[in-house]
């Protein structure tokens, strides 16, 4: 599978995580008294649906086309999101904001890494696409 079908793959995951967790900010936005609701944090469950959604969009308009398997980028687009995904997830079915250096619970200094690693990752990730994108031979179109 070269990369960049392995890269459409990724951003179709992002944006399928994007459209779920809109659903859940609909249901936890529910009164606790209907059968609709679902637990979660509404603000954090939008906070996730925008970030997956804007992950995908960006991991789609910066897959190479030029058909060479690009292994490395995949992985680093790959373990960004899912470590800066599975963050925001992480924050959204608890109460844990992933944002503060000390909390009392004892878990949030390894959130806030795993979202400031993960965005890293794929902050690293899209800028190697764009460069990628704007160093690749222009095409021409067939007569």
């Amino acid at each position: 599978m070269s990369a960049d079908r392995s890269l459409v793959r990724l951003a179709l995951v992002c944006l399928a995580v994007g459209a779920l967790s809109s659903v859940w900010e609909f249901v936890a936005l529910q009164p606790p008294s209907s059968p609709w609701h679902l637990a979660g944090y509404p603000i954090a469950t939008a906070r996730l649906s925008m970030h997956a959604f804007v992950t995908g969009l960006v991991t789609l308009a910066l897959a190479p086309t030029d058909g060479r398997a690009r292994r490395p980028l995949f992985a680093l687009a790959a373990l960004g999101a899912l470590l800066s995904l599975g963050a925001h997830g992480l924050t959204a079915a608890t109460a844990w904001r992933g944002v503060v250096l000390h909390d009392a619970r004892g878990g949030s200094l390894a959130l806030l890494s795993a979202r400031l690693l993960g965005g890293a990752l794929q902050l690293s990730a899209f800028a190697w696409g764009l460069r990628l994108r704007w160093n690749a031979p222009p095409t021409t179109p067939a007569a």
